[in-house]
């Protein structure tokens, strides 16, 4: 896979305005979307951060037209089991007993962490 978790701050920026179009969208377009929110950026700025999306396999153009190759959940998703792997073995019960020990949780919130175990 691709290294796509290090994203900078602008191609996060990109790929967040891409997941709210839902779907393809034009570079004219999302040029202008970023104009909107006083973003400056030129044409060629844009160009260069689409690029950069593409060699990390985040998105593909396609007759000017930009599509995601993931969906915000499942960037997110890939992002926090890369997490868990590097900084806790890849153990999820090693990142909860890790949170648990320096945030306190409720017993209600436990209940719930329990019932979604039994459920999976």
């Amino acid at each position: 896979m691709k290294n796509i978790f290090n994203l900078s701050e602008a191609e996060q920026e990109v790929m967040e305005k891409l997941w709210d179009q839902k779907g393809g969208v034009k570079q004219a377009q999302l040029l202008t979307l970023f104009e909107e929110d006083g973003k400056e950026w030129k044409r060629q700025t844009l160009n260069t951060f689409l690029s950069r999306l593409e060699e990390k396999g985040m998105v593909k153009r396609e007759n000017r037209i930009v599509v995601t190759i993931y969906d915000r959940e499942e960037y997110y998703l890939m992002q926090m089991k890369k997490a868990i792997d590097h900084m806790y073995g890849g153990k999820l019960s090693n990142l909860v007993a890790a949170f648990t020990r320096k945030n306190s949780i409720s017993h209600q919130e436990a209940e719930e962490l329990a019932k979604i175990l039994e459920k999976y």
